[in-house]
């Protein structure tokens, strides 16, 4: 997997030309790609996991054909008749990865049955556009993931996720913005999880459900296809500064985390269809000096696991 980090100022500038710094964004990139054989092993290893637990999988009929499809392409590609490898096939292969690999990671634990089973609730069609609990789950195990491969000390829990670094755990409440149109209440409604169980917490929003349906971006180079993904987070915070400000300013969130992840069709890379996704994190200055502590602690444990741009 290939990591890059970007820190940027946030600059506002005053009726007579001052420029004040008001936050500062951290971009994060990751791109990964695997052989097929290693897909392969991963399907079967999740839906073993399912197993362990009493699971099904036809209890979800989009898994189950992401499953049968990436399972046939495997058969096809052992076989030497790759011509029946399709492009739906590559496409089912590359929402297997995502979904095994966030789910393979959790540890065995009541609250990974409690996930395994809002997997299996509804749609997990991840080029749809559809909502469901399936897909929401499915964003607590990405940025579990994610935490986890940064040596933080993250589990699944209220809010939705707890790190520990020293002192009181920092929450994290995940949450698929599915519609421009509601983010203000999707933003109180993650503040109210936060605020119910501790003192620190960040907000994580996935933008996904707002690219397009049934689509994949194509870039020519892997920095062409980061900028697309880093403008769609840049869009978002700057069309809601204003909400994302009302909690980020009084310290109710000590952060706002957001991510986009994106199946990827890079012409010059060396496996052209990836899973790429880019997380930006924002934080103002100013905070009290406890929530600055920890939220300095996030940072530098993300940025020890990138490279710089």
């Amino acid at each position: 997997m290939k990591r890059t980090s970007e820190h940027s100022p946030i600059l506002e500038v005053d009726p007579a030309g001052e420029a004040t710094q008001i936050g500062t964004t951290s971009a994060f990139t990751s791109v990964a790609s695997s052989p097929y054989s290693g897909i392969t092993s991963r399907t079967l290893s999740l839906v073993s996991l399912f197993s362990s637990h009493g699971l099904d999988t036809t209890r979800s009929a989009s898994l189950q054909k992401l499953i049968n499809m990436t399972i046939a392409m495997a058969d096809s590609w052992d076989r030497d008749e790759r011509d029946k490898v399709t492009f739906a096939h590559l496409l089912a292969a590359a929402q297997i990865e995502r979904i095994a690999t966030a789910a393979l990671s959790t540890t065995r634990s009541a609250a990974q049955a409690t996930a395994l089973r809002g997997l299996l609730t509804g749609t997990l069609d991840l080029l749809g556009r559809e909502q469901s609990k399936a897909k929401d789950t499915l964003w607590e195990l990405e940025l579990l993931r994610v935490l986890v491969d940064h040596n933080i000390d993250a589990t699944l829990g209220e809010p939705d996720l707890s790190v520990r670094f020293s002192g009181a755990p920092v929450g994290f409440a995940c949450k698929k913005i599915y519609s421009e149109g509601n983010v203000s209440k999707v933003l109180s409604n993650a503040v109210i999880q936060i605020e119910r169980e501790g003192e620190f917490g960040i907000i994580a929003l996935n933008l996904d459900e707002l690219l397009p349906a049934n689509a994949i971006l194509k870039a020519p180079t892997i920095l062409v296809m980061t900028s697309m993904l880093e403008a769609r987070n840049n869009d978002f915070l700057s069309a809601h500064e204003r909400h994302l400000r009302k909690y980020l300013i009084p310290g109710r969130a000590i952060s706002i985390l957001v991510s986009c992840a994106a199946i990827a069709d890079v012409e010059n890379a060396e496996n052209r269809f990836l899973n790429a996704r880019q997380t930006t994190v924002w934080q103002i200055p100013g905070m009290p000096g406890a929530k600055a502590e920890q939220m300095n602690r996030f940072l530098s444990a993300m940025n020890s696991q990138y490279v710089a741009a």
